[in-house]
């Protein structure tokens, strides 16, 4: 026993060396996010380390080491926003009420009463990990507990996130996240995803920063630099694959985790007898935790429930309230664990919003989908899986009985979808490490090296030295004035000429 007992001992204190104290700032208030990143900090707690959260929401069965710092308010000041009336609004207008949604949940989580103690406190921590969704600010947590940074995307590489990593943004390939545009654009969409993409630079640069600096500065106790913490990031976590985001350039900073979040659990008694039940198949049908389908107007509920009731297939729709009209066939609960329920075998059809884990969740599955975008990055995505062959998509203002019925049986009954998108399953299930093993080997990478810095040439660069701007226009500026020299060279010749021939025609008019 006494040999047992020393190299216990001895992984015991190794164990203890190698905890350590992570701080988790994941402020946005969608409950779909908050899913990735309970996984994500409850994986680092289940390792050793000690963990604080802030966020909106607390855990399910948190570990002792899991402390969370619940800034509740959050949720609530977000509650008025429409996000319906975005399906409606111009490129421009999404992305402005974008900023805005991301100024309200940076301030309202810095002035939390708790988050304000921390911030007061003689706490500290080996690593500080920021959940970037326009919290910019945010990023002064490390600052201010003298960490290393670490930054995560729940919506994978995006305009929003890119430029921090030094990945440079170039509008012939990366579409705006608000378009629904795929990487392969034609002429008039090039065109406006350029006007896009330098709008949403400078009203960042010029609008958003300037905000978020001074909410730096109000909740901050510590002077700190913004524009030295804006790209001051050790790495950065993307929850996304090439499945779901196509093949996009990255740089060693960036590393893709998509899937990470995805376990098999058991559904619970009566989902599973109403799948197993389904000899004609089911769909399951949800627009995710930011969107309500209760939210939807009469007219479109109207429509979507006679369809439903037109199919064969038995319909699981996460639905928020009673609906005593519904069809016989449709079955509705306030949440849904879809990720296990898309695993079933009688799931033919996942109609959805198309956000990042939705559409993750389907492609992990194998199951075709048929979007319904409303919002931020969900046309990019739907579009993305419509052009990878897995999908149909729609939009609820085209959305008529006959378009959307056909939609669903086209899904369903042509094997294309089904085949393609089992395909896909199997590329993103093959992977060398697990995508949750791969994010805590960087995070403790980060970690035992003290927040090793990757950088790229790019961000030590302006934007017009990065794409050649000075060069164009020192171009542009020698040719003109060779070309005025030429002009004047010979207009010069020109009148000289002009000048020999005059004296010689005088010479010969005198003769």
């Amino acid at each position: 026993m006494k040999p047992v007992l020393f190299i216990f001992c001895i992984n015991l204190l190794f164990s203890i060396k190698q905890c350590a104290r992570i701080l988790g700032v994941f402020p946005a208030p969608g409950y779909s996010q908050f899913i990735l990143a309970e996984v994500l900090m409850k994986e680092i707690a289940n390792r050793g380390h000690e963990v604080t959260v802030i966020s909106p929401y607390k855990p399910h069965n948190a570990p002792p080491n899991y402390k969370t710092i619940e800034t509740s308010d959050v949720i609530e000041n977000s509650d008025g926003i429409n996000l319906y009336e975005l399906d409606n609004e111009s490129l421009f207008k999404n992305i402005l009420t974008t900023y805005q949604y991301g100024n309200i949940i940076t301030e309202v989580t810095l002035k939390d009463k708790g988050v304000q103690q921390l911030l007061h406190s003689d706490e500290n921590f080996d690593l500080v990990i920021v959940e970037q969704f326009f919290n910019d600010a945010m990023k002064g947590f490390a600052t201010q507990f003298n960490a290393p940074l670490v930054l995560f995307s729940s919506m994978g590489l995006t305009e929003w996130n890119k430029g921090y990593m030094g990945n440079p943004t170039l509008p012939s390939i990366n579409a705006v996240s608000y378009t629904s545009y795929t990487n392969q654009m034609n002429f008039f969409q090039r065109i406006r995803n350029l006007v896009g993409t330098i709008f949403d630079y400078c009203y960042r640069k010029w609008v958003f920063y300037p905000i978020q600096k001074e909410y730096l500065e109000k909740y901050f106790p510590a002077s700190i630099n913004f524009d030295k913490i804006i790209s001051n990031a050790s790495l950065m976590l993307l929850n996304s694959h090439f499945t779901t985001s196509e093949n996009v350039l990255l740089p060693y900073n960036m590393i893709e985790i998509g899937g990470f979040h995805i376990t098999q659990n058991p559904l619970n008694k009566d989902i599973q007898k109403m799948l197993d039940e389904a000899t004609d198949g089911a769909i399951l049908f949800s627009l995710g935790s930011n969107l309500k389908s209760s939210d939807l107007t009469p007219i479109t509920l109207n429509i979507i429930l006679t369809v439903l009731g037109r199919l064969k297939q038995k319909v699981l729709w996460k639905f928020e309230k009673d609906l005593p009209e519904r069809p016989k066939n449709v079955f509705i609960s306030k949440w849904l664990k879809q990720a296990d329920i898309l695993a079933h075998p009688n799931i033919q059809l996942f109609i959805t919003h198309g956000g990042m884990l939705s559409t993750t969740e389907a492609i992990f599955n194998g199951v075709p989908m048929l979007g319904i975008p409303v919002f931020a990055d969900q046309k990019m995505n739907t579009a993305r899986a419509k052009n990878a062959g897995i999908a149909n998509t729609i939009s609820l203002k085209d959305l008529t009985e006959e378009k959307f019925f056909s939609l669903i049986n086209e899904t369903i009954n042509d094997s294309k979808y089904s085949e393609n998108a089992r395909r896909m399953s199997t590329l993103m299930r093959d992977r060398v490490v697990r995508p949750l093993d791969l994010a805590l080997y960087w995070i403790e990478y980060a970690i035992r090296h003290g927040g090793v810095r990757f950088e790229t040439p790019v961000l030590k660069m302006y934007w017009y030295q990065v794409y050649m701007v000075d060069i164009l226009c020192f171009l542009i500026c020698t040719l003109f004035i060779m070309y005025m020299l030429v002009k004047l060279l010979c207009t010069f010749i020109q009148k000289e000429k002009c000048k020999t021939n005059s004296k010689i025609s005088h010479t010969k008019k005198y003769k």
